[in-house]
């Protein structure tokens, strides 16, 4: 695991950063999941990023990386990942998977180019 710094962390199953704006404004559509059971395991069968809005959780991956969630995260998990999440306050996401997004060439009319 790579820590860069507190809130920086890439590791061979997920990659945690802070969210930044442009990210918080590409989530508006995302759905959500809303998760206060204490403790459970999740096999990830496709790559997936999600924004925490509010709670908090530690993931324990199976080569042993841990990492921890709060307000503000940014975590994409890896296709063929398989983590035991620990509630540790009651959690809210906005969640997608990789394999739901609009193509490179669908999403450049999405850019507002008269803000560039």
């Amino acid at each position: 695991m790579t820590r860069l710094n507190e809130r920086i962390v890439d590791s061979r199953f997920f990659k945690r950063r802070k969210a930044t704006e442009d990210t918080k404004r590409k989530i508006a559509n995302w759905d959500t999941w809303d998760c206060a059971d204490p403790e459970f395991k999740y096999d990830y069968e496709r790559r997936v990023s999600l924004y925490v809005h509010q709670g908090k959780a530690e993931l324990t991956f199976s080569d042993g990386e841990v990492v921890d969630l709060q307000p503000g995260d940014f975590l994409t998990i890896e296709q063929g990942a398989s983590a035991i999440w620990k509630i540790m306050e009651p959690i809210r996401n906005s969640y997608v998977y990789h394999d739901t997004f609009e193509s490179a060439s669908r999403r450049a009319s999405q850019v507002r180019w008269q803000d560039k």
